[in-house]
């Protein structure tokens, strides 16, 4: 399917995934560094530079050229990802316990990585967001066998070895 979006907002799309997408693999690949340097000196200097992006200085013009659920989901990984930096600028937690946080916040922020990506993905291809397969609609996998069945299929025996 072909998008009806204009060639700008498209651009906008793509560069708000880019932004999106770069943000999240700082935050991710470089999370044993920041923490160490955090653990060590107290230093909160890193995260400034780690938590950049260009998000942050879009106006209400640029962001008036994306569809209306890719503000909604833009909103919320940034927010998530505002949340995260908000805790490690202000808290007083122990390294141990900063480190769950962060992994904790980081499963958040890839959740919404994930999602944002799906609508903007949909969005630049023409497809209904609904009309995309989520996780749900997957069948298991067959862990430990060489061979799949489609829906409907008999399952072929399992051979014992």
């Amino acid at each position: 399917m072909k998008t009806e979006h204009s060639e700008l907002s498209q651009r906008y799309m793509v560069l708000i995934k880019i932004d999106a997408f770069n943000l999240y693999q700082r935050i991710l690949e470089r999370k044993s560094d920041y923490l160490e340097m955090f653990s060590l000196k107290r230093d909160r200097s890193i995260f400034t530079s780690i938590f950049s992006c260009r998000f942050n200085k879009a106006t209400l013009f640029d962001l008036s050229h994306l569809p209306l659920e890719v503000i909604e989901v833009s909103n919320d990984f940034y927010t998530e990802v505002d949340n995260l930096y908000w805790y490690l600028m202000h808290t007083q937690d122990m390294p141990n316990t900063i480190e769950d946080e962060i992994i904790r916040y980081l499963h958040m922020v890839g959740k919404k990585y994930e999602v944002l990506s799906l609508y903007i993905d949909a969005e630049l291809s023409g497809t209904k967001v609904d009309e995309i397969e989520t996780e749900e609609e997957i069948p298991p996998t067959n862990l430990g066998q060489e061979f799949f069945t489609f829906e409907g299929e008999e399952e072929p025996p399992i051979s014992e070895e």
